[in-house]
């Protein structure tokens, strides 16, 4: 049985001064005077490499938004003070990071440097939500978004299913956003396009609507001022009889420096099982199959030894038929066997009691021992193919605002083949 399916999706994303789209951030805080505590009006707040940036007003505060998700290392400046720099920054979507910055006065003196390190509690985030950034996925030992989100606590999914149940509800009550745009359908994404997925659990921000269960948040990378690319290649094919194949690529840079960017990434995914098994499975012969087939109930009765068996009931059997009964009113096996009135014949094993007879049909599938199993390698295996392409164009059309025009595309074909 082949399947095959495809899907398109194009997105246009504007931010605009007021950013109200989903996949950006806001960065705010406040630059301090560190010989006596207090704000520094008309100092300089830039995010490096990017064309954001800001200066605080009079009692130092400042903040930037429309901040494209993402790290950043943030610099703090002013005349006469020694500038400060913080690494790795980390932007999430939706939420304000606050950094305060404490210079002291002194042209002559160097640098200071600061790595970031992530607050325990996001100040804004209401209830708990988990955000894995684009290096926690590379490094977390699974593959796909449904499979990020199974390991947060609070979500459950049967094994192999990419069906989510957060917090008890139906996997239908979690809802999916790519860049702001709620998804319906199909979420298959490269892996390597993702920038940062957020998982709300409970407790969901008003923004979201009419959410129930939970929400799984998608960033996507976008171009920037340099070039950068990854390429990426898994397979098993020499090793083992299940076949399995990843090819990866990104591909993001300048169009026009400062003012237009690019972004694209392709995974290509081959599986001859997508569900294999390392031990045999317990299966009926094509022979037993196709007996059941034939004669799916039967009567139960009891053979010498009290054990029970059951007689199977052939579907040529006329409904309304009746059984043929000897003087004393029991059943006819005088012929070796059960006889009907259409003439229908069921055998009847000669050590078999049939004073124990009933006459109530049953199944005989719900009657199998585990005697008329065999423990083999046959399965049925599910070979996959699968391409997903996903790309964005960014145009700063100004300071505080750009467009982003993005799409994302897959077509996949699954097939049921029979191994023996």
């Amino acid at each position: 049985m082949l399947r095959k399916w495809g899907v398109l999706v194009l997105l246009l994303l504007a931010m605009p001064a007021l950013a109200f789209a989903q996949n950006t951030g806001k960065l705010a805080g406040r630059i301090l005077d560190g010989s006596n505590g207090e704000g520094l009006p008309g100092a300089t707040v830039i995010l490096e490499g990017t064309t954001f940036g800001t200066a605080t007003d009079l009692d130092g505060n400042y903040f930037i938004i429309g901040v494209p998700v993402g790290s950043y290392d943030i610099r703090a400046s002013f005349v006469g003070y020694q500038s400060k720099r913080i690494e790795g920054v980390q932007i999430s979507t939706g939420y304000t990071r606050e950094i305060d910055f404490t210079i002291d006065p002194g042209v002559e003196l160097d640098e200071i440097i600061v790595t970031y390190e992530k607050p325990l509690i996001q100040k804004d985030a209401i209830g708990v939500p988990k955000i894995v950034s684009a290096e926690e996925i590379i490094n977390l030992p699974v593959r796909g978004v449904a499979n990020v989100a199974k390991i947060q606590a609070g979500v459950v999914a049967k094994e192999g299913s990419g069906t989510l149940n957060i917090r008890g509800g139906r996997g239908s009550e979690v809802t999916y956003y790519i860049d702001g745009i709620k998804v319906f359908g199909t979420v298959a994404l490269p892996q390597s396009a993702i920038e940062e997925q957020e998982m709300i659990i409970g407790s969901i921000n008003a923004r979201y609507g009419d959410a129930m269960s939970g929400i799984i948040n998608i960033t996507t990378k976008s171009g920037s001022s340099k070039f950068f690319g990854s390429l990426e290649g898994l397979t098993s094919e020499s090793l083992d009889d299940f076949g399995y194949t990843l090819a990866s690529g990104t591909l993001g840079g300048p169009i026009i420096p400062g003012k237009l960017s690019f972004f694209v990434s392709a995974e290509f995914l081959n599986e001859d099982d997508s569900n294999p098994r390392s031990v045999g499975l317990f299966a009926l012969t094509d022979a037993q199959l196709d007996d059941l087939r034939a004669a799916p109930i039967g009567f139960l009765v009891n053979d010498d030894a009290g054990n029970q068996v059951i007689l199977p009931i052939p579907n040529s059997l006329t409904a309304g038929a009746s059984l043929n009964v000897d003087a004393d009113g029991n059943p006819d096996v005088s012929s070796g066997g059960l006889v009907f009135s259409d003439g229908t014949t069921i055998a009847v094993p000669g050590n078999v009691d049939i004073s124990t007879l009933k006459l109530n049909p049953a199944s005989r599938a719900e009657h199998l021992t585990r005697s008329d199993f065999e423990d083999n390698l046959f399965k049925r295996a599910y070979a996959n193919e699968n391409l997903s392409l996903s790309g964005n164009l960014t145009w700063n059309v100004f300071k505080s605002g750009r467009l982003r025009l993005g799409g994302r595309y897959n077509t996949g074909e699954f097939e049921t083949l029979t191994f023996g």
